[in-house]
């Protein structure tokens, strides 16, 4: 009887210990996620994008000058966020690289809003 009563205890300290490990290696996936798993913010990113953007690509999307892309097509932003990102970050042609210039959620922002210019024909 002893014996079971150590076993048991035994056992239970296992599934404590496991359980405190799964909790670990939870918050250390949501911590190593950080900003990015937050949702983003279209109504911030349409502040962003009226102030810093809509110059060249027009207040619906559609571009203003020439080479500046047409957010209205869907197959404009069918690439994932973090390239979207990487391209806001840098710039290309006659677009400013806004590295530094905005925080990474608000680059979310802004690309969240994009996505809902689509859906605005």
């Amino acid at each position: 009887m002893e014996q079971e009563i150590q076993t048991g205890a035994s056992a239970g300290r296992r599934l404590l210990d496991a359980r405190r490990v799964c909790a670990l290696a939870l918050a250390a996936v949501f911590a190593g996620l950080g900003q990015s798993a937050l949702a983003a913010d279209p109504l911030q990113g349409r502040k962003i994008y009226q102030t810093h953007c809509e110059n060249c690509h027009g207040a619906n999307g559609a571009g203003q000058i020439p080479g500046a892309p047409d957010f209205m097509r869907s197959d404009t932003l069918m690439r994932p966020d973090i390239e979207l990102m990487r391209t806001l970050k840098s710039g290309r042609g006659m677009m400013p690289a806004y590295q530094g210039m905005f925080t990474e959620t608000e680059l979310l922002d802004v690309i969240a809003y994009l996505r809902t210019l689509r859906l605005q024909r």
